[in-house]
């Protein structure tokens, strides 16, 4: 019983976890695809990956101090990704591999 409770509590940060290595590794997924990914792209995808990383890390049970720091970082790498996802999907829309890696970002994350 309490090894799943403790599995539980540690889900989202599995979750969270998860996605960043996935999304890193898209980002070395585009560098063997392209001689040299855009830096834009490269940088919004690092970006990105920090961003729901920390979405994920919201604490629990709550603790002040680790709260304020995440939601610190969140401010940091979150704001002006929503906006910066919508444009690098219009400009790489005729390119089915970074279509393909932009489509798996949820559309609106920032606070």
């Amino acid at each position: 019983m309490a090894i799943d409770a403790m599995a539980e509590r540690r889900a989202p940060a599995a979750r969270a976890a998860a996605t960043a290595v996935t999304l890193m590794a898209a980002v070395a997924m585009l560098s063997a695809c392209a001689a040299s990914p855009a830096p834009d792209l490269a940088s919004f995808l690092e970006r990105r990956a920090t961003c729901d990383h920390l979405r994920g890390e919201v604490p629990d049970p709550p603790d002040p101090q680790r709260l304020r720091d995440v939601e610190q970082g969140i401010a940091e790498y979150c704001t002006g990704t929503d906006a910066r996802l919508a444009a690098l999907r219009r400009r790489y829309r005729d390119d089915p591999v970074v279509t393909k890696q932009l489509a798996q970002f949820e559309d609106r994350v920032e606070p």
